[in-house]
C-alpha cells in the first residue's frame, strides 16, 4: 500500500529525511511520533503527493485521503456552529472504501472530546482493511488503534522546568493545609447552567483533574478559579464563594495554540513563582516528547494542581483526585483516573447528574 525507499528531503539548509524507509501494508494502522520539527506532517505530505522529495522512491497503491485537526472547520456549507467536531469528522470519513483508501490522519483527536475520540477509535478498529498512517501525540489513541508505532528523530526536546514556590506549612495539628475552598458556585451561559452546586475543598499536594462531558463547564470553572484568585472575589459566579489562603501562589495557564506560546507560559514557572497550578489543556499543542517531559515534571511537583486535559494518559499519570464537572454539580472522588472510571457508585452518580 505504501512503500518508501531511501527517501531524501532537504528544506532550505535543513535536512528532514536521509535514507528513510517505510512500508505500510493493506489494513495496517501505523502511528508516527516524534518531536517538533522531526518531519511527521511532512511525511504525510510526501505520501499525499503535496511535497516532492529530493530523492528516493515513493509508491502508493490506493487513493489517499487526508484528515487533520482543522478538518472540522472545512464544512462551511454545513452551518458549522450547529455541528459538533465529531459530527464533522463523521461527515468527512463517511463512505470511505476500505480496500481503496489510504487514510492519513494528522493529530485527528486535537479538537475532539472523549466521546469523539472513542468514536474514531471504534471507526478505525471496525474498518479492518482501511490503511492508515497516523500522526498523533495522544498516547491512548495510538495504543488503542495502531499495530505499530515509528518514531522520527528530530531536535532534542528542550527541557520544561516547573519549579515550585514555598509551600504552605502544616497546620498546628499536623494536617495538610487547605489551599482552596469553593462553596455553592453557580455560573450560567445563555440562561443555562455551565455548572451549579459546585462545592469542594482542595488540600495542598492534591492533583485534581476536571473531567466529563461538560466541556465548556470544565474550562469555565478553571478560569473562574483563576479570576477569583486575581480579583479576590467569587470569580464572576452568580452565587457562591471561593477562598484561597494567604501563602497560596496561583499560576493560571489558559489554553494556547502554539508550542512557542506554551513554552512561554511554562518559562514563567522556572523561578518558583507558584505553588498552585491551574492548567487548561496544557498538552493541546505540544508534541509527544514534550508532553512526556512535562508529565514527569508535574508528577514530582510538590504543590497543588487543578487541570483540564483531553490526554487520558496525562490524566492517568498525574491526577490523584478526579472531579467530573457536570451542569448539575460534581462527582468527586480521591482516586486514580482508572479507579474513578471503574467505580460503580461513580457511574450511577454521573448517570444521574447528566440525566442519562
Amino acid at each position: 500500500m505504501i512503500q518508501i525507499r531511501n527517501l531524501e528531503l532537504q528544506l532550505g539548509r535543513r535536512e528532514i529525511f536521509s535514507g528513510f524507509n517505510l512500508e505500510i501494508g493493506r489494513g495496517e494502522k501505523v502511528g508516527i511520533i516524534g518531536g517538533e520539527g522531526s518531519g511527521k506532517s511532512t511525511l504525510l505530505d510526501i505520501i499525499a503527493g503535496r511535497i516532492a522529495p529530493n530523492a528516493g522512491e515513493v509508491k502508493i497503491s490506493g487513493e489517499v485521503f487526508t484528515v487533520d485537526g482543522t478538518v472540522y472547520a472545512d464544512f462551511s456549507e454545513l452551518r458549522m456552529v450547529e455541528m459538533s467536531a465529531v459530527d464533522k469528522l463523521k461527515r468527512a470519513l463517511g463512505g470511505l472504501n476500505d480496500d481503496e483508501i489510504i487514510l492519513l490522519l494528522d493529530e485527528p483527536t486535537k479538537n475532539l472530546d472523549s466521546e469523539g475520540v472513542e468514536w474514531l477509535i471504534k471507526f478505525l478498529l471496525e474498518h479492518k482493511n482501511l490503511t492508515a498512517a497516523i500522526v498523533s501525540s495522544d498516547r491512548y489513541f495510538l495504543k488503542e488503534t495502531c499495530g505499530r508505532i515509528i518514531e522520527l528523530e528530530g531536535a532534542e526536546v528542550e527541557p520544561i522546568r516547573v519549579d515550585c514556590a514555598e509551600l504552605l506549612p502544616q497546620t498546628p495539628s499536623g494536617e495538610v493545609p487547605v489551599v482552596l475552598e469553593a462553596n455553592g458556585l453557580l455560573k450560567n451561559r445563555d440562561g443555562e447552567p455551565l455548572f451549579k452546586d459546585v462545592s469542594f475543598t482542595i488540600r495542598q499536594g492534591q492533583k485534581v483533574a476536571f473531567v466529563g462531558k461538560n466541556e465548556r463547564g470544565k474550562t469555565k470553572l478553571l478560569k473562574t478559579l483563576a479570576n477569583a484568585y486575581q480579583n479576590h472575589d467569587n470569580g464572576g459566579c452568580l452565587h457562591g464563594t471561593i477562598e484561597f489562603p494567604d501563602g497560596a501562589k496561583v499560576f493560571y495557564m489558559p489554553r494556547v495554540y502554539t508550542v512557542a506560546a506554551a513554552r512561554a507560559e511554562f518559562d514563567k514557572l522556572e523561578f518558583g513563582t507558584a505553588n498552585f497550578l491551574l492548567l487548561d489543556n496544557a498538552t493541546a499543542c505540544l508534541d509527544l516528547p514534550t508532553i512526556e517531559e512535562l508529565e514527569r515534571r508535574l508528577v514530582y511537583f510538590p504543590g497543588t494542581i487543578i487541570f483540564v486535559d483531553e490526554d487520558r494518559e496525562f490524566i492517568r499519570a498525574i491526577a490523584n483526585r478526579i472531579m467530573d464537572i457536570t451542569p448539575q454539580g460534581t462527582v468527586d472522588r480521591i482516586a486514580t483516573y482508572d479507579e474513578f472510571l471503574a467505580n460503580e457508585t461513580v457511574k450511577l452518580q454521573i448517570k444521574e447528574k447528566y440525566k442519562l
